[in-house]
């Protein structure tokens, strides 16, 4: 079940066309495509991809946290990345805040993201 705000992914988008030149294309389906289209989901920029100056500044972030911090940055590449993205995404300080809570509870168990 998608989210009514979320954004559609180009791997998504690629998955509808797909569908739809198959003719397996569910009415659901292409209801969810046309909210999206008109709500501005459908060509809203996704996050482009996590820089390292990104995973600079988080790791600056979780610094004052131990263990999350020496476990963030024991994380491969790919996971630090996820982090990062989740924190970036955010779109108020209080969602920041939160993600930061949530991120430092599953890293000082060294949990990756999800």
């Amino acid at each position: 079940m998608r989210r009514e705000k979320s954004k559609w992914s180009e791997k998504n988008k690629a998955l509808v066309k797909s569908l739809e030149e198959r003719g397996i294309m569910t009415d659901f389906g292409r209801k969810k495509v046309e909210e999206a289209k008109k709500n501005g989901q459908w060509n809203a920029s996704n996050s482009t991809a996590v820089t390292e100056e990104q995973i600079a500044r988080l790791s600056a972030v979780l610094e004052g946290y131990e263990p999350a911090f020496t476990n963030f940055r024991a994380m491969s590449l790919s996971v630090k990345k996820t982090y990062t993205r989740a924190y970036f995404d955010a779109k108020t300080e209080a969602g920041r805040e939160k993600r930061i809570a949530w991120m430092v509870d599953r890293l000082n168990k060294n949990l990756k993201p999800m």
